[in-house]
């Protein structure tokens, strides 16, 4: 890790930290997957403008195949409830993943998407009558004073832009959170109304994102409950990491950029300290998966999320032949895990060399059949494909 920035607004307050930083003013680094906290924000301003209803089916916007038929809503997208796959197959973009049809329900399930904010960008060009790129600059960036800056075609294909593609610095962060505080000043609320706000933080539907966060609004996290609650999000993409965290009622914002994945130990640290100095700010720590051990080798076959497909298989089969016996499941990139049941529906991954590192998933039960036809592993929904 070359550099890492720090920003920590407070009680009106904004101090900035660097390490190993270049002289001179930041340069922009990518915000990878915070990019989607100002694509929801722009949704929700041309919602309150009354350009764009967050609950009428994207179809009505969009007139074109394959969109015109999709009776899921743009609320479903902002809030990843709307069973699109995370990324769509091969190269084929947005158009793919469509294509590769819903996981689950609309509203019934959370899967995080990456293409459910391609196409939530795509309703807003319809409802704004401009890009993506342009309605982001003059509604949100530009008003905040933040200098708009984009990773280029060749970094991010363009219908993904809405979900990965705004790059900036930290104090560009801390000017957009402020928008999402409850002190916020005369200019922060003529551009989004107060109920606005609210509502962003709000989880739509009874979708929970089990293994990443204790509950989702439109784009942002949730962590903690009630007085302790915090609302934020990370991302990692393009060779960098980037992280936000808000407390909106005293008013406190944390973000970090780093320049390699290295960022997120950096992340962590940083957490710990600011707890230690008595800042509590909240995270999500899932209890062990509990109940007795149960056999999973009904669980035995592949998963699919659009490109994404995981396996489980007997133990036996390992390469090493660790846990004979034991199911383990095997990642996209190949990484193989020993799972242990608990109860009816939760598991535990755990890598044979990491042992006391517990990775929970639970599958999702069909309320007809009682198969498991879906799982829910890191955030994502993966469907039994065979």
């Amino acid at each position: 890790m070359r550099s890492l920035r720090c920003a920590f607004y407070d009680a009106g307050e904004l101090h900035v930290a660097e390490a190993g930083a270049e002289p001179g003013p930041a340069p922009a680094a990518p915000f990878a997957s915070l990019t989607k906290l100002f694509t929801a924000t722009l949704a929700m301003q041309l919602a309150f403008d009354g350009d764009l209803d967050l609950d009428l089916p994207v179809g009505e916007y969009l007139n074109e195949p394959p969109f015109a038929e999709l009776r899921l809503t743009t609320r479903h997208l902002l809030s990843h409830s709307s069973g699109m796959v995370c990324d769509g197959p091969g190269d084929g973009g947005l158009r793919a993943a469509v294509a590769a049809g819903p996981l689950f329900a609309p509203g019934t399930a959370f899967s995080y998407s990456n293409a459910g904010f391609a196409l939530a960008g795509k309703v807003i060009e319809a409802a704004a009558g401009v890009s993506w790129r342009n309605a982001v600059t003059d509604f949100l960036l530009r008003p905040l004073d933040i200098e708009p800056a984009f990773l280029a075609a060749d970094e991010i294909p363009r219908d993904l832009a809405p979900a990965a593609a705004i790059a900036g610095t930290v104090t560009d962060l801390v000017a957009f959170a402020r928008l999402h505080l409850d002190d916020r000043d005369a200019s922060h609320a003529a551009l989004l109304d107060q109920e606005a706000v609210r509502e962003l933080a709000e989880p739509p539907f009874d979708t929970l994102p089990f293994g990443l966060a204790d509950g989702w609004g439109h784009g942002w996290a949730r962590y903690g409950n009630g007085a302790d609650r915090w609302l934020g999000l990370d991302g990692v993409g393009a060779g960098a990491t980037c992280h936000l965290r808000i407390q909106p009622e005293r008013g406190t914002v944390i973000a970090l950029q780093a320049d390699s994945a290295a960022g997120l130990g950096a992340w962590q640290d940083l957490l710990a300290q600011f707890r230690a100095e008595g800042v509590d700010v909240a995270g999500y720590a899932p209890g062990p998966a509990a109940g007795a051990a149960q056999d999973l080798s009904d669980r035995v076959g592949q998963w699919a999320n659009g490109e994404t497909v995981y396996r489980i298989r007997p133990g036996a089969d390992t390469a090493d032949g660790a846990h004979p016996g034991a199911t383990v499941l095997v990642d996209d990139d190949g990484m193989e895990y020993d799972l242990t049941g608990r109860g009816e529906r939760f598991f535990a991954a755990r890598h044979p060399r990491l042992p006391e590192v517990e990775h929970l998933g639970r599958f999702l039960l069909d309320p007809e059949t009682g198969r498991a036809d879906h799982m829910q592993f890191g955030g994502r929904v993966l469907r039994r494909v065979a």
